[in-house]
């Protein structure tokens, strides 16, 4: 078996797409349940693991690190692609006073969102349906900052998606892209088979490597930053392992189905592949020109 990380491994956009959607409707609340408000990776200085800190001052943590880099300014408008649960978009809002509007294709995120955001009396956010590929609620020059955080792995067309958030970025706004990344351009035999249940298991149509992520927005755009995070992040999947098995089928199957079922397999590989370094964790920040 030979795979390229650089093209889709499923061929039906659509209905890609839509399994996405339907993914996170049925999973969100099992992801809420290990992770919180935050379904990203956490960061993990050297001298830390899943034990030193809790998941979501490792979650904050990530995100103050990627800030640092970005150099939000007060006020900013931020769209954040793939918002999830609202977490990052809650949490950018309170702490950079900047004013996010959030996306997600999964309904039932967004619901999640805006009572969250309700709940926090939060005015400076809001959330609406829209697809990274086309975000067709926005006109050309909008934001100062579009924000991906680990949501650009599950699109389909990294590049359409790179040409959007330049049509929505004012001159001179910047783009941050936290992602999952492969280790190299191709893949063969038995690392190919691992890499295909990776993305079949997450519906990732593909991971690129990070020298193929930077190609691509250097086309566009400026990039200021690039750098790997894997070794700051990897604990995130022991802690979600670890936390799925306190809980019980039953409590599985509310939060999830017999998705919820399949977590503890899904994490467990995605976990291997980190501590192999097949999967990176790349940081880009670019700038419009």
């Amino acid at each position: 078996m030979d795979i390229a990380t650089n093209v889709p491994v499923m061929t039906n956009a659509a209905k890609i797409i839509t399994d996405i959607a339907k993914f996170w409707d049925k999973t969100s609340l099992g992801w809420k349940e290990i992770w919180g408000q935050h379904i990203h990776h956490g960061y993990y200085e050297k001298e830390q693991d899943q034990y030193s800190i809790s998941a979501s001052l490792a979650q904050e943590n990530l995100i103050d690190k990627l800030c640092l880099l970005l150099k939000p300014q007060s006020g900013d408008l931020l769209l954040d692609v793939g918002c999830g649960m609202g977490g990052s978009s809650i949490y950018l809002a309170k702490n950079f006073a900047t004013r996010v509007t959030g996306i997600s294709l999964s309904e039932a995120q967004l619901k999640i969102a805006r009572q969250e955001t309700k709940l926090q009396g939060l005015t400076s956010i809001e959330y609406k349906y829209d697809d990274a590929h086309y975000l067709r609620q926005f006109e050309d020059n909008t934001f100062d900052i579009v924000w991906s955080l680990e949501s650009c792995e599950q699109f389909y067309d990294k590049s359409m998606f790179i040409k959007q958030a330049l049509r929505v970025l004012k001159p001179g706004g910047k783009l941050m892209l936290a992602t999952w990344c492969a280790d190299r351009e191709f893949y063969t035999g038995i690392q190919a088979k691992h890499y295909l249940s990776l993305c079949k298991a997450f519906d990732l149509p593909y991971m690129p490597s990070m020298a193929y992520y930077h190609k691509l927005i250097a086309e566009h755009f400026t990039v200021i930053v690039m750098q790997d995070w894997s070794e700051n992040v990897k604990n995130s999947w022991q802690y979600g392992i670890e936390k799925l098995k306190t809980l019980s089928v039953w409590k599985l199957l509310r939060v999830g189905g017999f998705t919820g079922i399949k977590l503890i397999s899904k994490l467990s590989l995605m976990s291997s592949a980190f501590k192999s370094g097949q999967i990176r964790y790349g940081v880009f920040i670019a700038t419009k020109n």
